[in-house]
């Protein structure tokens, strides 16, 4: 966790922000960023996508720092996903209906 915290005050930093004005921007009291920054408290996921927004920083690896995702996690949704980004809206939806087809095959919910 105080790697976490490290790295988002670092990144405030580098943004030229205050706790205060972070606090403003976000809506996460200076105090309660203050301790995820000194890793004296969890930071909720929420939060740190707010964080990751305002210091323009990749979220996943907060969620890496912060335990809430594993690095084998992030492997497996790289692989599952890869490609995805040359789709169009249509076959995004096309392929969302056959995970959704084999989940409901595999729970046994078809007729």
């Amino acid at each position: 966790m105080f790697a976490l915290g490290e790295r988002l005050k670092e990144s405030r930093e580098k943004c030229g922000l205050s706790l205060k004005k972070a606090y403003e921007l976000t809506g996460i009291t200076d105090s309660r960023l203050s301790k995820i920054e000194r890793g004296q408290i969890s930071c909720t996921p929420d939060d740190l996508k707010k964080l990751a927004s305002l210091y323009n920083i990749q979220l996943i690896p907060l969620y890496v720092l912060a335990d809430y995702l594993t690095e084998e996690d992030v492997k497996e949704y790289q692989f599952v996903f890869r490609g995805v980004s040359s789709l169009d809206k249509d076959e995004m939806q096309h392929i969302q209906a056959q995970i959704d087809f084999l989940n409901k095959k595999r729970k046994g919910d078809l007729i």
